[in-house]
């Protein structure tokens, strides 16, 4: 996750990045009472993980209240645990792990332990998954936010990529601690730690009694149960260029949509983009597509999380055969000129070629 000085720049794009159309029940203008039913829709900007949060529910106003709450606590509380830039008084989180691990165990929470295992298990299925390249993750974080960006020395990047991977991280479940073997290694789980947070949110909601209404975290789409009135769910990916949705993904059930893009967080240098998503097996932002979102079950919100990341990170035909082999659905958004071998666009429009799974081609229209 970002640190919170993140430039004016970026942070509009981070506003506005993943819009998501989400044809809704409206609320009526006239007074209603607190007692009454009714559609909320709130955005937060100061819940953690550098990213505006919305959140939906159709209740009545206490039941919000209470709703709200759950949120409010659960995105900052997660915040904290996952912050690897900032420390927090009587918070053991990736940063203190960062700093103190190797010397000796540190308890974290249980949060924590559940997050590094999901983790560790991407890892193991992809190593274009990793947790462990926080230095690199360091390197091109201050290079983008620095007053004028650059780009890291090539040098400094192979070193910050010399240690001993995950191999090095000692988990202790009976205990909740964590140890680092490798004095290099150093942790990063912005790959996982907002869907994981979507997740858990997601789940206190429903033990709270909400079941319609939906997360949407800076991309990370959690929808919470069907729609009131009945209707389908239908819910846009951003265009990589422009606000407006290119292609609608249309749904009755509730799932979870999880987006990796080069849009979101980014700089350019010598008129060259450069994303915010490392690739972990060369040390430099991949380009490999403009987009890619994963659509699974509204339960994997974490795992979704972490296959968006791994799939951004490799071809679109390996994306294809890395999804069919572990029973994943996803959409890529690729540039026009960028052919993928071997695949014919599912949809395009003048400026891009879209590519889905077989199993989301019926539920997707496109908007442009």
């Amino acid at each position: 996750m970002e640190k919170k000085n993140t430039n004016t720049k970026y942070w509009i794009f981070g506003s506005i990045a993943f819009l998501v159309l989400v044809i809704a029940l409206v609320a009526s203008t006239t007074y209603r009472p607190k007692s009454a039913v009714q559609t909320f829709n709130e955005t937060y900007t100061d819940l953690g993980f550098d990213t505006p949060i919305t959140f939906q529910a159709t209740c009545t106003e206490a039941e919000f209240e209470k709703y709200e709450s759950i949120l409010k606590s659960t995105f900052v509380d997660y915040n904290k645990i996952f912050d690897q830039y900032d420390e927090y008084e009587g918070v053991n989180n990736v940063y203190t792990l960062n700093q103190e691990a190797y010397d000796h165990p540190v308890e974290v929470p249980k949060a924590m332990i559940e997050c590094l295992d999901m983790a560790i298990r991407a890892g193991e299925m992809d190593e274009r998954f990793d947790i462990s390249e926080g230095k690199v993750l360091t390197l091109w974080h201050d290079a983008r936010e620095a007053d004028t960006p650059y780009v890291p020395k090539d040098a400094d990047i192979q070193a910050a990529r010399q240690h001993k991977g995950i191999a090095a991280l000692a988990i202790d479940h009976d205990k909740n601690t964590v140890a680092f073997t490798d004095p290099n290694l150093k942790l990063d789980l912005g790959a996982i730690a907002k869907g994981y947070t979507a997740g858990v949110c997601a789940k206190r909601l429903h033990e709270a009694g909400l079941d319609n209404g939906y997360i949407n975290a800076g991309g990370n789409v959690v929808l919470l149960g069907e729609k009131p009135d009945g209707k389908d769910w239908v819910i846009g990916i951003q265009s990589p260029d422009q606000s407006p949705s290119v292609v609608q993904f249309v749904t009755r059930r509730p799932v979870v949509m999880v987006t990796s893009g080069d849009y979101q967080r980014y700089m350019e240098v010598d008129g060259k983009r450069y994303s915010h998503i490392i690739d972990p097996t060369t040390g430099y932002p991949a380009a490999f597509m403009r987009s890619v979102t994963v659509i699974s079950d509204a339960d994997q919100s974490a795992w979704a999380d972490a296959m968006s990341t791994t799939l951004f990170c490799m071809r679109v035909e390996d994306g294809m055969k890395f999804c069919e082999d572990n029973a994943l659905q996803a959409v890529w958004i690729t540039d026009k000129e960028q052919s993928v071998p071997g695949l014919e666009p599912d949809f395009k429009t003048p400026q891009y070629n879209i590519y889905c799974t077989p199993g989301l081609k019926d539920a997707l229209k496109l908007t442009m």
